[in-house]
């Protein structure tokens, strides 16, 4: 079972009202009954109401629990709660996963990647085309042998709590980038009251459901340049061109600019030149200041894509087609100028 961007959510199956295609966003449906605890599928205690619970531990024995990968973007954890996964119900502990479960944050990436060149839409900066459809071709190849023969997928990547990659929003150290404005805080999930029969029997009495207290949300730390640490971390990420993120607050003629764009994250290219870069007061290095030249970014981008290939995040076969991809959004990069951030652009 590939399980695929739904953070720590879960489908709208066999309640009343039922509606599959209700996403907890933080513009819509958050009053739906998707975010809602057991998060994870190791059981857990809610303090708060006594109630214990996981989505693997009740009337299913071990040894028929099925193979499952979760597979999250950075927007997940920003804006459809994602932490609580393999967290503790107080985001203070790193949760372990079941032995027949795997989880992935493609780091920096938007829920969906965006067309190359990227537009600007309903975002104060150019939506996300961070690529990791490359990872997800390989985590498909190892989900069938995983059940075909029993080979091990590749190991969890995940942010953590225990190695400080999984933060709360005030820890973390993203670059200040002119005229780029970050989230005051993730999308969040509240305890919900949705009437007596809604555990047992999925009947919702109480509509809108009565709200308490907020289950911890966290999000990845970022490195210097506003990119994040940990998970999956594609070619374009470890040999950056830009910032990526997960999140991408509305611009003036979309929505309320300081609330998160639903699904969209951003890029925001670095600066060509130093002088460029010294120019718009972009602490971010420059591009020259990076790489000798186009030859040694490729060389940098091929081997960091054959070192997830011999991790196994990777398809080597697709190698040469990352390369190529790299190779023409340097091209269109360096043939643009102005990119420092700019807010509410249309």
């Amino acid at each position: 079972m590939m399980i695929e961007r739904a953070a720590a959510a879960r489908g709208s199956f066999n309640i009343r009202f039922a509606q599959p295609s209700r996403d907890g966003d933080p513009w819509a449906n958050f009053l739906y009954p998707v975010n809602v605890f057991p998060f994870s599928d190791a059981e857990q205690l809610d303090p708060e109401t006594g109630r214990r619970d996981g989505l693997l531990t009740h009337r299913m024995k071990e040894q028929f629990w099925p193979k499952i990968m979760y597979t999250n973007s950075s927007y997940e954890y920003w804006g459809r709660v994602a932490s609580p996964l393999h967290t503790t119900i107080d985001g203070k502990e790193d949760l372990s996963l079941p032995p027949n479960v795997r989880a992935y944050l493609f780091a920096g990436a938007q829920h969906g990647p965006s067309p190359f060149p990227p537009p600007r839409t309903v975002g104060q900066q150019m939506s996300n085309p961070l690529e990791y459809r490359w990872s997800m071709r390989k985590l498909l190849v190892s989900m069938n042998q995983w059940i075909a023969d029993g080979t091990e997928p590749p190991p969890s990547a995940l942010p953590r709590i225990s190695d400080g990659t999984l933060i709360a929003r005030d820890k973390l150290t993203f670059p200040k980038i002119p005229n780029v404005s970050v989230p005051a805080a993730p999308q969040t999930a509240k305890r919900a009251d949705y009437g007596p029969d809604f555990v047992k029997k999925g009947i919702v009495t109480i509509e809108p459901p009565k709200l308490s207290s907020t289950f911890p949300a966290l999000v990845p730390q970022a490195d210097p340049d506003g990119n994040d640490i940990p998970g999956i971390r594609m070619p374009e990420l470890l040999v950056p061109l830009a910032t990526f993120t997960g999140w991408n607050l509305y611009n003036d003629r979309s929505g309320p600019t300081n609330v998160m764009a639903t699904t969209t994250g951003s890029f925001i290219p670095f600066a060509r030149t130093r002088v460029e870069r010294a120019r718009t007061g972009d602490p971010r290095s420059s591009i020259e200041e990076r790489y000798k030249n186009k030859e040694d970014y490729l060389d940098r981008i091929t081997k960091s894509a054959n070192d997830l290939a011999s991790k196994g995040y990777l398809l080597p076969q697709d190698v040469p087609r990352i390369v190529q991809q790299a190779a023409t959004r340097w091209d269109w990069i360096m043939s643009q100028s102005g990119f420092a951030g700019v807010a509410n652009a249309h």
